[in-house]
């Protein structure tokens, strides 16, 4: 049987529960979360924040739940961006958010052979989030946004957004392994108010109180979920 610890970390409205194979994992990483605008039916700037140390174990997947009476725009309330001449693969549809990643890149991310040199550094990136226009597959699968994280030239991640004002949202997407980059790595991301066209791609509900975001990161080598909670009051002014 696989044994679990619990450890609880309070830092303001901010509480992390990692659960964690003690006796094969090494996977505690930082997650934050800050919204620009606490006001009912607000469209608020959403700040994610993640770390993780060299000795943690690699990121395999990330799913942030939206509580259940917040707004989040659609496929189809988001119009296509005509482009002339086309956008270059990758840059298509309308910019929803940016931010930068440090992360490890070079030979050192992967050992090699006996006597190679292990070479790394750390790089930086900006990062642009995008929407995308939603396959038919995904469609069919529910899926009501999708979030498209472009990390050129180390990484894309396919964010799909799913639910509804009634049951809540989930925004789920892992980046693709790589033999070339590894941590210590730092993501920031900022989810825009508004789409570049002004539509706003975020709402909170109509009803004032507490209201919780959780995150959801997983290991790509164990099976460890690091699990976090995020409060925030909305006020009617």
């Amino acid at each position: 049987m696989i044994k679990r610890s619990m450890t609880v970390v309070a830092l303001g409205l901010l509480t992390v529960l990692v659960f964690a194979n003690v006796a094969y994992a090494d996977f505690t990483p930082v997650f934050t979360l800050e919204t620009s605008n606490t006001v009912i039916n607000g469209n608020p700037e959403v700040k994610i924040h993640m770390e993780f140390d060299e000795e943690d174990e690699e990121i395999g997947n990330f799913k942030m739940t939206i509580p259940k009476g917040f707004i989040i725009a659609g496929d189809d309330q988001i119009p296509e961006v005509p482009a002339s001449p086309p956008a270059p693969l990758g840059k298509e549809g309308e910019e929803i958010g940016s931010g930068t990643i440090t992360i490890e890149g070079g030979l050192a991310c992967r050992p090699g052979p006996e006597g190679g040199i292990p070479l790394s550094t750390a790089v930086n990136i900006d990062a642009t989030l995008y929407e995308r226009t939603r396959t038919d597959d995904e469609i069919d699968a529910g899926v009501h946004a999708v979030w498209f994280l472009d990390i050129e030239p180390l990484n894309r991640v396919r964010l799909l957004v799913k639910g509804s004002p009634l049951t809540g949202w989930t925004v789920e997407g892992a980046p693709t392994p790589s033999d070339n980059t590894c941590n210590p790595l730092v993501v920031d991301i900022t989810i825009n108010a508004q789409s570049e066209s002004g539509v706003p791609l975020i709402t909170n509900r109509p009803k004032p109180g507490k209201v919780t975001f959780l995150a959801e990161i997983a290991s790509q080598d164990s099976p460890t979920v690091a699990m976090f909670t995020h409060q925030v009051v909305l006020t009617k002014v």
